[in-house]
């Protein structure tokens, strides 16, 4: 005998988190699901916007990602959509989509070592300098295209807006600024390190990271691998050959 606190199965009837599941259909997002399934129970409207946007904000990032090479190569091959995914899923890992993982446990680690009365931004001083000392890479930071990513401000923004935004974040803004002050270069909170800093405000754990990274970026997976059903049979991606022949820049309607 074993135990499970998720889904109950009865027949006409299936719980979860002990929600009857067909009252939730039309009633909550996906977004507000995944947190009900995770959590264990609904999001409040404020937690339930900063998921989504932490979703959206992850779902593609292009044939630059790893995981989009893998999935498309697999594709290529004429494997079923499903096994294709899979591909794009096995290559999330500490080095692809686990950077937000990192961020949760370093900010979370920074805490334990916070003396009494010292500010945070004494804190990230501290840190910063620590890491440098080490020769330590602080995840979250930092991005090989961008130098001021557009994802980010628009996560901190609507997490400030919805009331969300707490000492996680506040810690990795203070990093941020002092680890440019201490390279000499712009070292900006990235994507990942926002959203493990926003998923530890929200109390979640730090295993959950490459898990909400997978959650989101299966969609822009299935969109690659479908693209990729058009192209010539075995092929060898190489991302840099890739043009891009989409829609140009257009307005939200």
């Amino acid at each position: 005998m074993w135990e499970t606190k998720i889904t109950k199965v009865s027949p006409n009837e299936l719980l979860i988190r002990g929600y009857p599941l067909d009252e939730l259909i039309g009633s909550i997002s996906y977004a507000a699901g995944i947190y009900l399934a995770l959590k264990g129970d609904l999001p409040t409207k404020q937690e339930e916007r900063v998921i989504n946007a932490i979703l959206v904000a992850t779902m593609d990032h292009g044939v630059t990602a790893p995981s989009a090479v893998a999935a498309r190569t697999v594709a290529s091959c004429g494997v079923p959509i499903t096994t294709a995914m899979g591909a794009g899923i096995l290559a999330v890992g500490d080095h692809h989509g686990g950077a937000g993982e990192k961020c949760i446990k370093f900010l979370k680690k920074a805490f334990e070592y916070q003396e009494n009365d010292q500010s945070l931004s004494e804190l990230a001083k501290n840190v910063v300098t620590q890491a440098k000392k080490k020769k330590q890479r602080i995840p979250g930071f930092g991005h090989r295209f961008h130098t001021d990513d557009p994802r980010t401000k628009k996560l901190l923004q609507v997490a400030l807006d919805e009331g969300i935004s707490g000492m996680f974040v506040e810690l990795a803004k203070l990093i941020a600024s002092e680890l440019s002050t201490q390279s000499n270069r712009p070292l900006p909170l990235n994507v990942d390190g926002a959203i493990g800093a926003l998923l530890a405000d929200m109390g979640f754990k730090a295993q959950i990271g490459k898990a909400f990274f997978a959650i989101a970026r299966v969609t822009g997976l299935t969109a690659h691998i479908l693209e990729e059903y058009s192209q010539r049979p075995v092929r060898t991606i190489i991302p840099s050959d890739a043009k891009y022949t989409g829609e140009e820049k257009r307005q939200i309607p």
